[in-house]
């Protein structure tokens, strides 16, 4: 790494920015400190997302100042931050599917030879030369980004950050879509750059994260700074209390649907396999019944759900019967005929659309319905988004905005409520909460709670294995492909997850 930031490093001072009558970030200083994790903490919607563009360029202060390095700076553009060495990795992966993980670190920085060829080689090199400086050994240059786990692309996106050798470096919940071992590795890259003298700035929903990491803390609500504190004085009781104005309900443990009086599965699955992915997976859930998926990230869990979506095409094999009828499907919309509804952890590829309002993306699976003479009832419409967005407290200006424009939190909430308005026998969650705040968390919670009481049958992946004690009755801990062990009631603690995740069970699922 090059020159450091100084003793006094970024500072940003009463940094304001409205957008026409609403203030989504008023009077807000920070100060990044060379060799120290600042961490930002806040519900969606709380300012984060404001603050990260105003430091990376994106958008500018209607008031407010920075500087660097005491120098007064003004960050007009995304290259106007990279050219003063600050670098974000977003939330949202940018990342191009059909280019190699080579072309990604290096797009627009080539190496060219004098003639203006590429010089691949080159860019393999430097690629690969980034990926070892992470720590990355299972990641090869020339890989497809389609290719990879959502988490190996995460980790492209930081050695794409790290081609700036940055001063000041972003992460806006970078391990939001990582298993335990990736985050642990994310983490110890973080503290060697922290080690190295670079400032960061560290977004996450994860307490334990923020405990293990953050030298300071500052903590925003409703676009204010509500409070800041150090490593020593860090409290995640009191944390989240300043992020939600109150004590935080989720905080207190949910009791978990008691497992459903012994009647017919509604879903029953027999040895459901998909090549290389998923190996022989059978389990029954009957109506009302909460079953968990649980193990270390990238061990066949999300691809059990996406393929009882109908998401794998080649190789399926197995049976997958809904209510005693055949319902295994090729395509997502034979599962939705089955009445099979998915709830992604990529909301922004798979789960909406973000150009399109809130209204529709809510009202889209049912539109045949709202039809009278073949024409889209726009009373009944409004009728049935503003029931939804009530019900899951969606915060938005109104249903005409798009999808695109709300809090991470607000857009999975839009996600939710679009397959509540087409309804479903079998619920699959995958990764609900990921990048979720604790408020919206919270009402995600509640949602599959009410949906467990009204009969449904759901099965749920999650990468905080704490969720499948709050929402669980029976969890299956899968590991290599195949179901390894099964938990119920009291066992299901994370504890004994990770013993399954390592070691076959002791009983048979």
């Amino acid at each position: 790494m090059g020159a450091v930031l100084d003793a006094t490093g970024l500072h940003a001072a009463g940094l304001t920015k409205r957008y026409g009558g609403i203030t989504a970030l008023q009077d807000v200083s920070l100060k990044l400190v060379p060799g120290e994790v600042h961490a930002l903490l806040g519900a969606n919607g709380a300012g984060k997302s404001t603050l990260v563009k105003i430091l990376a360029g994106i958008i500018q202060p209607d008031e407010g100042t920075l500087e660097l390095n005491r120098e007064p700076i003004r960050l007009g553009s995304p290259q106007a931050a990279y050219r003063a060495r600050i670098a974000t990795v977003h939330q949202e992966l940018s990342l191009f599917p059909g280019l190699t993980v080579a072309q990604n670190v290096l797009i627009g920085r080539e190496t060219r030879d004098r003639i203006g060829w590429i010089r691949e080689a080159a860019s393999i090199d430097t690629a690969r030369a980034l990926l070892e400086q992470l720590d990355v050994q299972d990641i090869a240059p020339t890989a497809m980004v389609s290719d990879l786990s959502l988490a190996q692309q995460q980790l492209v996106e930081i050695a794409k950050a790290m081609l700036f050798d940055p001063l000041v470096l972003i992460l806006d919940e970078p391990t939001s879509a990582l298993g335990r071992s990736d985050v642990e590795h994310l983490l110890g890259v973080v503290r060697k750059l922290r080690g190295r003298g670079c400032a960061i700035v560290f977004i996450s929903h994860r307490m334990d994260e923020i405990t293990s990491i953050a030298d300071q803390v500052t903590v925003l609500r409703n676009g204010r700074k509500v409070g800041e504190m150090s490593r020593a004085t860090f409290n995640p009781a009191k944390a989240l209390e300043l992020m939600l104005g109150d004590t935080p309900r989720h905080l207190q443990r949910l009791k978990a649907p008691a497992s459903p009086d012994l009647q017919p599965p509604l879903l029953d699955v027999r040895d459901l396999t998909v090549p290389g992915r998923l190996a022989g997976l059978s389990l029954e859930v009957r109506p009302g019944e909460v079953v968990g998926l649980a193990g270390l990230e990238g061990q066949g869990q999300k691809e059990a759900l996406f393929a009882l979506f109908g998401l794998f095409r080649r190789g399926l094999s197995g049976s997958v019967k809904v209510r005693g009828k055949p319902a295994r499907a090729t395509r997502p919309r034979q599962a939705i005929a089955s009445a099979f509804a998915l709830i992604p952890d990529d909301r922004k590829a798979m789960g909406g659309f973000v150009g399109l309002g809130v209204g529709r993306n809510i009202s889209i699976t049912v539109l045949d319905r709202l039809r009278s003479l073949g024409v889209i009832s726009p009373g009944r419409e409004r009728s049935l988004v503003a029931g939804l967005v009530e019900r899951l407290r969606i915060k938005c200006a109104s249903p005409a905005v798009p999808l695109g424009s709300l809090s991470g939190g607000n857009q999975q909430k839009v996600v939710a409520a679009k397959w509540l308005a087409h309804g479903a026998d079998v619920y699959l969650f995958c990764d609900p909460t990921r990048g979720v705040d604790a408020g919206a968390r919270e009402i995600l919670y509640e949602t599959i709670h009410s949906l467990a009481a009204e009969g449904r049958s759901i099965l749920i992946y999650s990468t905080d294995m704490n969720e499948f004690a709050i929402l669980c009755s029976r969890v299956l801990v899968f590991r290599g492909g195949h179901v390894s062990g099964s938990l119920v009631g009291a066992e299901i603690t994370e504890e004994n997850i990770l013993g399954l995740s390592f070691h076959e069970a002791a009983h048979a699922a």
